[in-house]
């Protein structure tokens, strides 16, 4: 059992963790995490601090080489004998986990393992990581869907979900944990189910220039219509101009990948073992491949086909 603490400097990012020594390395990693495509991407190029586990259980990073501005970072740690950059996801062995920090920031994170690396997670001092446990509390509820049985109405579970999501998405004043929502939100599918939402939550964040809203408005790919139309006064005019929209969507939709065909190669042989119902070491000695591997293709898996278990990918049509 461990005794929260508090951070000591001005300003800075102190952690403190005892994890199996005679399983893993005692050394904890920052990655900066670009935009929220990748944070279950995993490389050398992402890490930019590493820092030493003390005897007392306590590492360090220093948050005044960060940019001003409120970005997501993710610490990790790695086994024994497993290169630096190595992520597992899922699962009691899961490594890694997300906080948000500027070069400002005073943050002390205190981590219970218990039987797993990363059994209790609290924040202490910058507020914003309040509100990212807030959001990944809601969302992680999806994640137990599968311990009540098929009498559960999945669908309407999740639209409950999503639908908090978007209201916390909606009401939080910063622009980074708001997106953050979305993004748990499987935006993509959610989008086309309330198309009205989410032009109003671009049209809220016309001036956010992060890369992070950069790369949601390429993905979700809804452009605001802020021109004012110069009312059609003919019925011919409007006959045409409802034909055009027509053959543009007709032509959309034969051009447009499926969510199956964004696969990647591996990704879709994995996917087709999982449906056969392999498990993730199973899958490993098949394709040869380390099991976090496996765990970050299934992740990939998950979010490119907006499922949220094994149950739907036995259930996904292509």
């Amino acid at each position: 059992m461990m005794s929260s603490f508090e951070c000591t400097a001005q300003s800075g990012l102190e952690g403190r963790i005892f994890p199996d020594t005679a399983q893993w390395a005692p050394i904890a990693y920052l990655s900066i995490i670009p935009d929220f495509t990748q944070m279950y991407v995993i490389s050398n190029e992402l890490i930019i601090q590493r820092s030493e586990i003390g005897a007392d259980g306590t590492f360090r990073f220093d948050t005044k080489a960060m940019d001003q501005e409120d970005h997501l970072y993710r610490i990790h740690f790695s086994k024994k004998g497993e290169p630096p950059a190595s992520l597992i996801i899922g699962e009691r062995d899961e490594n890694h986990l997300f906080l948000v920090a500027n070069s400002g920031s005073e943050i002390a994170i205190s981590i219970e393992g218990r039987k797993q690396l990363l059994g209790r997670v609290t924040y202490n001092g910058y507020q914003p990581n309040q509100a990212l446990q807030e959001i990944n509390q809601i969302a992680g509820f999806l994640d137990t869907l599968d311990m009540y049985g098929p009498a559960v109405n999945r669908d309407f579970v999740r639209e409950a979900v999503y639908e908090r999501l978007r209201r916390y998405a909606d009401t939080c004043s910063s622009a980074l944990l708001s997106l953050y929502a979305i993004y748990q939100s499987r935006f993509e599918t959610d989008a086309t189910v309330h198309p009205e939402f989410y032009r109003e939550y671009l049209r809220k964040w016309r001036h956010e220039d992060s890369e992070y809203f950069q790369v949601f408005r390429a993905q979700l790919n809804m452009e605001e219509k802020n021109k004012v139309w110069i009312p059609l006064v003919t019925g011919g005019a409007i006959l045409l101009a409802a034909s055009l929209i027509l053959y543009y969507l007709r032509r959309r939709r034969k051009t447009a990948k499926t969510p199956y065909q964004s696969l990647t190669v591996q990704e879709r042989k994995i996917f087709g073992l999982l449906r056969e119902g392999k498990t993730n070491k199973e899958i490993s000695d098949i394709c040869g491949v380390s099991l976090s591997t496996v765990k970050s293709h299934v992740n990939n898996i998950y979010f490119k086909l907006h499922l949220s278990s094994r149950t739907d990918v036995m259930d996904f049509g292509e």
